[in-house]
């Protein structure tokens, strides 16, 4: 993984990069518009992103672990959910870039190893 972010378009078969993450992306999310995209990372990070310019827009730190995975509230296209190895949620305002309200002691059974945690909203958010 060279921590890049790689979208391809099927009908000309474009491929654009975003770059700006320190560590390797495991999860991207677009939201309603089709042209802004959160990623999340291991280097703490999730980064919102304009697709169109390849525009890094802001930067949203405070994970105290690797961001595993991010998605987008269906109803507003500005709010996005990270969850963090630790099992910690944060729910962030994209454009503000503050953390509006972070889930901490989300535990998984010990005795339970889990590669992976993938968050989802419900479709009335």
């Amino acid at each position: 993984n060279d921590n890049k972010v790689r979208i391809w378009n099927t009908d000309t078969n474009e491929c654009r990069e975003l770059v700006g993450h320190e560590d390797d992306v495991n999860s991207i999310a677009y939201s309603r518009d089709g042209i802004t995209l959160v990623s999340a990372s291991d280097d703490h990070t999730c980064r919102l992103w304009d697709v169109t310019n390849r525009a890094q827009l802001r930067i949203f730190r405070g994970a105290t672990a690797e961001v595993g995975h991010v998605v987008f509230s269906p109803n507003d296209g500005t709010i996005f959910a990270s969850v963090e190895d630790d099992n910690t949620i944060r729910i962030w305002h994209g454009y503000t870039g503050l953390c509006i309200r972070e889930i901490t002691g989300t535990s998984i059974a010990e005795d339970i190893r889990l590669d992976s945690v993938v968050l989802a909203y419900s479709p009335d958010g």
